[in-house]
């Protein structure tokens, strides 16, 4: 039994009615325990099925919905849902929930909970938000996409001495919640830098976060000719994302963003983040502020 179908039932044994429509939960319940009698397009469910479908529900997934309700299964997490439960994917409370994937940049240790820890080269720490009790980093470097996240190592990055050793943060996907990662940004208060696409909806999203200090990319020189490059400048990127970026880039207040949404409207194209992986892509800070 599904989540759905304790839900029909918990709904008709704390109801005082004994006609129900025949929907195809109910249907469902009918043509596989029995239980009912149909009307046409309804089922009579007594007292007594009532009954049986308490004890049936019992019998099936353990759950006794005479002392619990499907709901409370909603704030669980797996381990929680066992205590009431025999299946523990009932529990509401997602596996990857509240958790975030940290590293830091090559040769540099992870600071936090006050201790240090060396993570492989392509590695990265899994780590719930609540755990996270403090960390000796003073700055963010945030980046959108996976793969760059993953290969960080492999890139040519120049940062400025004040940034040389930053906590590395993904910024999420459907496993690592970006609410969460918004949310430690919140509690952290620290200068972040972003490394997003250089697309429309990648500079909204770069933009977007709190404490964004500065943009992580090729030097200006180096986005003209990426822009000129038919074989890296993809134009339906821009096609797809202007309609609904050009108001908030347009009116950006980070002047940086404004210059490179000019530069995009000039080539009328983007450009993804993965190309900083190839060799000799040597990548600097840019001040949000300036261009």
């Amino acid at each position: 039994m599904n989540k759905q179908l304790l839900k029909v039932i918990e709904r008709a044994i704390q109801s005082d009615h004994q006609i129900f429509p025949l929907n195809q939960s109910w249907a469902f319940l009918h043509q596989q325990y029995n239980v009912g009698r149909t009307q046409g397009n309804k089922l009579e469910v007594t007292q007594q099925d009532k009954d049986e479908l308490l004890a049936l529900v019992k019998l099936e997934t353990g759950v006794d919905l005479g002392q619990i309700s499907v709901t409370d299964f909603a704030a669980m997490n797996r381990e929680e849902a066992l205590a009431f439960a025999l299946d523990e994917k009932i529990a509401g409370q997602a596996v990857k929930k509240d958790r975030l994937a940290i590293k830091t940049l090559a040769e540099h240790t992870l600071k936090i909970n006050g201790k240090s820890f060396t993570l492989p080269g392509s590695g990265y720490l899994d780590m719930a938000l609540a755990d996270i009790t403090s960390m000796a980093h003073r700055c963010i470097v945030l980046i959108e996409n996976y793969r760059c996240f993953d290969r960080l190592e492999n890139m040519q990055l120049n940062l400025p001495d004040q940034y040389i050793d930053p906590l590395v943060l993904f910024r999420g996907d459907n496993y690592y919640s970006e609410n969460t990662v918004r949310r430690f940004l919140a509690d952290l208060n620290l200068p972040v830098l972003i490394m997003s696409d250089l697309d429309p909806r990648g500079l909204i999203i770069a933009q977007s976060f709190p404490n964004v200090i500065g943009l992580i990319a090729p030097c200006l020189a180096d986005f003209e000719a990426l822009f000129k490059d038919q074989q890296k400048a993809n134009p339906k990127l821009y096609e797809k994302q202007f309609a609904s970026c050009q108001n908030a880039l347009s009116n950006s207040p980070h002047a940086l963003i404004r210059h490179l949404w000019e530069m995009m409207k000039t080539h009328q194209a983007g450009i993804v983040q993965e190309y900083w992986l190839q060799a000799g892509c040597e990548l600097v800070v840019h001040n949000m502020e300036t261009c």
